[in-house]
């Protein structure tokens, strides 16, 4: 039992090695390069290094054979003498070029084909010759590494032509980087000018206004049927739409970004009026008309109306009241001083500030306006300037 065992086990192997064989020949016919295959020879002017028998021979990207045998001419020691075994489909004509080429950037070395003229003559051998010949180019070897190290050279040899030229634009840019480093806050602000100037960088002032007094209704029936409201005097400085900043800004111009609707004293002027026309104390509040008859007027001056920086950031409102009567008497006349703290150093805050302190001078201004009493004073007559018509003629002699 053991010796059939083994005799079994022996036959076994015979047969997969006969197997084996038959795969390993027909592969070798089909498809190793032994099938019907047409010879070659390649003749390379320079150093093919790293082509091997058994290298791929491709045409036109596709593989059609491979390297059979390599060896050194013997009638020309720098040729270098390749044969090549090709499939018979391949149209290796008189002008196919040759090339070695890698497959892949780290690859194996392999013999390009390429083709040419579909009328060109087939390559036949030259007389004495046993296989046709086909010549290389001497720039068909020329690797990667030889290419890089020419580029590299003529890029060495451009630089010592011009090693002076290089050391004066270098030295020129240094010097230059050194001139802007030291007038970079002068570059700067000429670049924020132009930006300005051209109308961009920043973004557009937000625009803000005040707030008058809510209506109260103090008076039952108005105590003055008219009154005239000014727009108020001030200083050439709170005479603007921007908010005024007493002492040196931020360098960062955080209140750059707010703007109210009018210059300051027209909105005091229109807040003062819907203020006072809230209380019901008035039958009527105008500005200044021409057409207007004598009748009281309430002449304000702001004193103060901004932002002071020291010794903290506060807004400060300074405004005089008078109640001028229609015959020019002054009737009352009063300071109103309030400030807020502001809660950062930007424009919201600042117009948030102003507005509150100038809350609070409405606050006591209003209402200590609506309750002076009306003035008895007759208003002027222009009767006085009588013209030299009305003049009595003297009585005869």
């Amino acid at each position: 039992m053991e010796t059939q065992a083994r005799y079994t086990l022996v036959g076994a192997f015979v047969l997969a090695a006969t197997l084996a064989v038959f795969a390993f020949v027909y592969w070798l016919l089909n498809t190793g390069g032994l099938g019907d295959r047409q010879i070659f020879q390649v003749r390379f002017q320079s150093s093919i290094s790293g082509l091997l028998k058994g290298s791929s021979v491709l045409f036109n990207g596709i593989r059609v054979g491979e390297v059979t045998d390599i060896q050194l001419s013997a009638d020309a020691p720098k040729d270098v003498l390749v044969t090549i075994a090709v499939d018979r489909s391949a149209p290796v004509r008189a002008d196919t070029t040759v090339n070695v080429d890698f497959q892949g950037l780290t690859g194996a070395p392999i013999i390009e084909l390429k083709g040419g003229d579909p009328g060109a003559a087939p390559l036949t051998a030259a007389a004495g010759a046993a296989v046709p010949l086909l010549q290389a180019s001497p720039e068909s070897t020329q690797s990667l590494t030889q290419s890089a190290r020419g580029t590299l050279n003529r890029l060495d040899k451009v630089i010592d032509d011009n090693s002076a030229a290089l050391h004066d634009a270098i030295t020129g840019i240094s010097n230059f980087a050194g001139v802007l480093s030291r007038n970079s806050e002068r570059i700067d602000g000429i670049l924020a000018g132009l930006e300005r100037f051209a109308g961009g960088g920043k973004a557009k002032p937000g625009i803000y206004n005040l707030t008058a007094l809510p209506a109260s209704k103090d008076c039952s029936e108005p105590t003055r049927q008219l009154l005239v409201v000014p727009e108020p005097a001030a200083p050439m400085a709170f005479n603007s739409d921007r908010v005024v900043i007493v002492g040196d800004p931020p360098e960062d111009a955080p209140f750059e970004k707010a703007q109210f609707t009018d210059n300051i004293p027209a909105v005091v002027q229109s807040k003062v009026i819907e203020s006072l026309e809230g209380t019901g104390c008035f039958g009527s509040i105008t500005r200044p008309l021409d057409t207007l008859e004598p009748s009281d007027q309430l002449q304000a001056e702001i004193r103060q109306f901004a932002v002071v920086l020291k010794p903290e950031p506060k807004a400060e409102v300074e405004i005089t009241v008078k109640l001028v009567s229609a015959g020019g008497k002054i009737e009352g006349s009063r300071v109103f001083h309030e400030s807020a703290p502001l809660a950062a150093i930007d424009a919201p805050s600042a117009i948030a500030a102003l507005d509150g302190a100038f809350g609070k001078v409405l606050g006591d201004a209003v209402p200590w306006f609506s309750k002076l009493p009306p003035s008895e004073e007759p208003a002027k007559d222009d009767s006085s300037n009588a013209t030299p018509d009305d003049v009595p003629e003297p009585p005869a002699p």
